[in-house]
């Protein structure tokens, strides 16, 4: 399966504890739930994977006005987000909609790019 998300990417952020409550920030929580919505809409009716996963995403976010930190068309700076913690948001937006739970995932390609922003995702389960 092979589809794309119109949303900037946001990585993900641990979540903040306020005595026993645990909480993800807002951007985030909403990114996790757009990212879902996309994903739900391109499953189109299926059930998630219960199998292993291969996965890869390509990030994209706009070119910053200034900085020293690039190399051609491929993102290097600060701003833009881990890459794991990116694919980590990925994954946690999947779970219970792309497959049951991303411990299903046994191969995973994450990579980043300046452009408009969006994600564009393929995934497909391993036989």
């Amino acid at each position: 399966m092979i589809f794309s998300a119109p949303i900037e990417p946001v990585p993900f952020s641990r979540p903040a504890q306020n005595g026993r409550r645990r909480f993800n920030n807002q951007r985030y929580s909403e990114f996790k739930d757009a990212l879902a919505f996309f994903a739900h809409n391109a499953m189109r009716g299926r059930d998630p994977f219960t199998g292993a996963i291969k996965i890869t995403v390509d990030f994209f976010k706009p070119r910053p006005k200034k900085s020293k930190h690039h190399c051609g068309n491929f993102a290097i700076v600060p701003s833009f987000g881990d890459v794991d913690n990116l694919l980590k948001a990925v994954l946690d937006a999947f779970n219970g909609v792309c497959f049951l739970d991303d411990r299903q995932v046994i191969d995973a390609r994450a990579r980043k790019f300046f452009g408009v922003p969006h994600i564009e995702i393929h995934l497909e389960e391993v036989k």
